[in-house]
């Protein structure tokens, strides 16, 4: 989701918060409020999800800060009441510690991973059990495994397999080649995205009709833009990837990887979709 505003009462300080994957930091561009705004929960997933984390945080500070609402794009707005400003750091960590969990609930239930079975069948509907494993072909090029995907049902891509990745990553060309749209502009979505090596890029927030790989599938996934550039200079050609496939894909399937056989391996673990 995108950045957070806070709207402060007369004498507070102006703040931001992440109310995506980590905490951002400073903000500008805040307003002021001295009318309540009535507070009322979100229909939508998401922003139901960062109306209950801000809540539950601001519930823990003793009046010092109210939620208002959430905006269309998943902008947070709190006021801070007078004399509240030493709860805001409290708050902050907080949000900033639920709000991930909490996203990561509802994108699971609106984008539930599946394995689609895509052999031909004449069996009437519920014959036949959905399959709930699926395996296939990468790459390995050292002690890295190269991962193809196909993006929104049409467009081949590579991804390195990278489950230290907090979130998918897709490179801005292949965004282009598939025809995402890519927000742009002071409210467009960013957030800040952890790679394997520990390293914490701001990126931009995009949505996708779907990511599969062999036959497992998530629809409606939200997966980061960013530039890679070259996995590996050494290399003949040099390696270069689409992408990171990481731990939001990943970890809603059992994975295996077999680095003598090259294959990986995807299953459902429980009865429904995860």
């Amino acid at each position: 989701m995108g950045q957070a505003i806070v709207n402060v009462a007369p004498h507070a300080r102006c703040i931001g918060l992440g109310a995506g994957l980590v905490l951002l930091g400073l903000l500008g561009g805040c307003s002021t409020s001295t009318t309540p705004t009535p507070a009322t929960p979100e229909p939508d997933p998401r922003r139901a999800a960062l109306w209950a984390a801000a809540t539950e945080c601001a519930e823990g500070q003793q009046a010092s800060v109210r939620v208002d609402r959430v905006d269309d794009d998943g902008q947070v707005h709190i006021t801070v009441l007078p004399g509240g400003q030493p709860a805001v750091p409290a708050f902050t960590a907080c949000f900033n510690q639920r709000a991930p969990a909490k996203l990561a609930a509802a994108d699971r239930a609106t984008s539930p991973a599946r394995i689609v079975d895509a052999s031909p069948t004449t069996d009437p509907p519920g014959a036949r059990s959905a399959p709930r494993i699926t395996s296939v072909t990468i790459q390995t090029i050292g002690n890295r495994f190269l991962v193809p995907v196909l993006l929104n049902e049409t467009h081949q891509a590579t991804l390195l397999l990278d489950t230290g990745a907090n979130i998918t990553v897709v490179s801005p060309q292949l965004a282009r080649r598939a025809g995402l749209a890519v927000p742009t502009g002071p409210g467009a979505p960013r957030s800040t995205a952890r790679m394997a090596n520990g390293q914490e890029v701001e990126v931009a927030l995009i949505r996708v009709k779907s990511l599969t790989v062999g036959s497992a599938r998530i629809d409606n996934l939200q997966v980061a833009m960013y530039e890679l550039g070259v996995l590996d200079h050494r290399a003949t050609p040099p390696v270069t990837v689409d992408g990171f496939l990481g731990a939001d894909f990943l970890g809603r399937f059992t994975m295996t990887i077999d680095p003598q056989g090259g294959t990986l391996t995807l299953q459902l673990t429980d009865g429904s979709p995860k």
